[in-house]
Formats: C-alpha cells, structure tokens, sequence
C-alpha cells in the first residue's frame, strides 16, 4: 500500500525562512519525497490539517497548482500498484516523475550527447563519453530520470567500481563524465539544479604517480641491436624519436606529415589541446624518419592509412589499438634491456624531464618544453627565445643518451 502526503520539509530552511512544500511518499515503511517547488513560512502552515494556512497571501493559487499535482501522482501511483505485486518506494518516485520535464532518462540523454559530439567532429570525446556510459551502465541502471541520480545513487556507483577492482583514476573519469552530461542536462533545463548531486559529493582522484627509467637504462634501450625484420624494430625507432620529440604523444607521433618540417624543423598542432609545436630534428630523429620514408604519402611513419584517419568515428578507436601495439613492443623491449618499471610510450616523456632535472635544468625550462604553458600571452612574446634554449636543451639531454661529449 502506497500513501501520498502533502508536508512541510522543516530541515531545510531557506534564506527568506520558508521551507520548502514536498510529497512524502510511503511504500511499506519505506518513504521518499518528492520537490513540489514552492515554499512557505511555517506559520502559514497547519500542521494538523497538513495544508496551507488561507491567511497566506498566495493560498489560492499555490494550493490549486498542488491538488493539480497531486492527482496527477496519484494516477501514476494507481497505474504503478496495477502492473505490480512488489512494490519499492525509490522506483514509485521514478515511476511519478517519468513523464515530467525529465522523462528523458539519464542513459537516452547521454547517448544523444554523443551524436552531438560526433558531430561536431570531436571523435576522441564522444569515445570518452561511450566507454563511460558502458561501464557505469554495466554497474547501476541509468534508464532512470536524473532525478534519480543522487548522493547515495553515486556513492552506490563508486563503492561497486573501487570493490571490482578498477583504478580510482579511471573512476573519476566516469564520474567527470556523468557530472558533464548532468551539467549538460541542467543547462538544457531537462533537470533542476536543485537537484544537483555533485554538490556535496567530491570525485576521488588519485595522482598520477611518474615512471621514468634511468640514464643508463636509455642508453641501453639507444643501443640496443634489433634485426631489421623484427617485429619490434619499428616500435623500437618509434620510441627513440618520441623521446627525441620531447616525449611527443602517440597519436601526434603518427599523425605527422611531410608538410610539417620545415627548415629542420618539426612544426605541428598537438591533437589534445591545439596548441602548436616547433621541435628541432636532430640528425638522429631524421634518419629515423628516412628509414620510413615512401611507406606512405599520408604520414611521415605510415602508422595509419589515409581510410582510417577519414574514418573520424572510428579513428579513436585504431589510434588506441595501434598503440596498444606499440606499448606491447616496448614492454617486450624493457624486458630484453633489464628494465626496472614496465616500459610504456608515456614513459619516454617522464624520462626526458627527468634526466632534464638531474642536468640542472629549471623547473620552468622543462614545463616550457613539455608544453606546460603558464600565460600564453608571455609565451606568445618569448617564442622564438624559447625555441632556441629548448633546442640546445633537448640536443644536450639527447646526447647524454646517446653518450656524445657536448660541452655545456
């Protein structure tokens, strides 16, 4: 049996010292409440009649918007107990507010938000937002409206993730993502921001703890022998210019073309952030990029045809298995030179900035190189100033590698 009553919510007084007028909804010693949107000073409310006082200035007019809500509550009550034999007070609320303003569910919304994306030619974000809604769909039911989405709703969420054993930073990605759509959908006014959950819940993030490899373990990755018909020898190339490259991402590395050197220069737009690169080519880097040379008239490595990168949509997801190749190499690589930490691409990028650190370079000086930028404005002046210190750094760091003699 369900019973649905009109009360005064005296635990949340409002800043004009109302409090707000809710539903209180009764399933078997369960209850839930439900916003009506209005609120009252509780002088103007009889609590033995449970209704507005009519000395209230506006009586009439809330409580005509009130009996208009509540019968249509109790029909979706009666049709809820119909089609039923176990009744749930959380599931009732769900069922009564289905087909409001918010009868979208939360799964239907996030879905159309990735068409949105995939049209706007953001292909990287809308697989950010699929993988996310597969794996908290996969851990609590988002066929629901968002309304349903609350604190507990989200600490129900995160328990069940960190007890099947998945990362606490590939968590807060899920979470960020469905704090997004929520956002999405307050602006959108599909939700209320009264109801938003994000407010007192704080997602976890654990920080990313760095894995260079030492001097002496670049050496040997630098002059280690590998057959030319290996399956590892291109992967191994590959991972000495990206350390040339600054520790350059992966997907950058692949996407590079013959239109961007110039001059003996590397210039290129990073994928992620937009921002533009000019990266000098040592003679090593360039040998290397010769050795792939005619492979391909799409990229400057031949990693990825011509069908894949017009493919937007799914183009995501080949860069993130053709590096998960590439990752596979190098672990097998770090393996054969002794390498204490599992050898990644990412790894590449921790150990230039280490050894930059342990040459006596500023702190400033590495972020500058590593694109770590403070005012773009500052660095818009001091570009061309900065392409010169970061060009003789990078050579006297690679060459330390390379165990060539360079005076400092």
């Amino acid at each position: 049996m369900s019973t649905l009553k009109l009360t005064l919510d005296t635990r949340r007084e409002k800043q004009n010292k109302t409090y707000p007028l809710i539903f209180r909804l009764s399933v078997n010693g369960e209850s839930r409440d439900i916003k009506t949107g209005h609120s009252i000073p509780e002088s103007c409310w009889n609590w033995k009649s449970g209704s507005i006082k009519r000395s209230f200035p506006a009586h009439d007019v809330i409580s005509g918007k009130i009996k208009e809500i509540e019968l249509r509550y109790l029909g979706k009550i009666w049709e809820y107990e119909k089609n039923r034999t176990r009744l749930n007070a959380q599931e009732l609320r769900d069922y009564i507010l289905s087909d409001h303003k918010t009868s979208i569910t939360v799964y239907d919304f996030w879905q159309e938000e990735i068409n949105l994306i995939q049209k706007a030619d953001r292909n990287g974000g809308a697989r950010i937002y699929m993988e996310s809604l597969v794996a908290l769909q996969k851990i609590q039911n988002l066929n629901v409206p968002f309304e349903r989405i609350d604190y507990k709703f989200l600490k129900e969420i995160e328990a069940e993730l960190i007890s099947s054993g998945v990362k606490i930073n590939s968590i807060s990605l899920y979470l960020r993502t469905l704090r997004a759509v929520y956002n999405k959908a307050v602006n959108t006014e599909v939700v209320s921001y009264e109801n938003y959950p994000f407010r007192r819940f704080r997602i976890r993030k654990e920080q990313t703890v760095p894995h260079p490899i030492s001097l002496e373990e670049l050496q040997k990755y630098f002059y280690l022998q590998i057959e030319k018909d290996s399956c590892l020898y291109d992967s191994w190339l590959m991972g000495k210019l990206m350390f040339m490259l600054i520790g350059i991402n992966f997907k950058d590395m692949i996407l590079m073309k013959e239109f961007d050197i110039s001059t003996g220069r590397l210039i290129f737009s990073r994928c992620k952030t937009g921002r533009i690169y000019s990266i000098k080519l040592l003679p090593e880097a360039l040998e290397i990029i010769k050795h792939f040379h005619g492979r391909s008239d799409t990229t400057l490595l031949s990693r990825v045809s011509k069908a894949e990168i017009e493919d937007k949509i799914r183009f995501p997801l080949v860069v993130k298995q053709k590096n998960k190749l590439f990752n596979e190499h190098l672990s097998k690589i770090g393996r054969i030179i002794g390498c204490k930490e599992r050898l990644r691409g990412y790894v590449f990028r921790y150990s230039w900035a280490n050894i930059a650190k342990q040459l006596d370079y500023s702190t400033e000086k590495i972020g500058q190189a590593l694109g770590h930028s403070r005012n773009s404005v500052t660095d818009g002046y001091l570009s061309d100033y900065n392409s010169e210190v970061i060009d003789s750094m990078n050579e006297h760091i690679c060459n330390q590698v390379m165990k060539i003699k360079q005076e400092i």
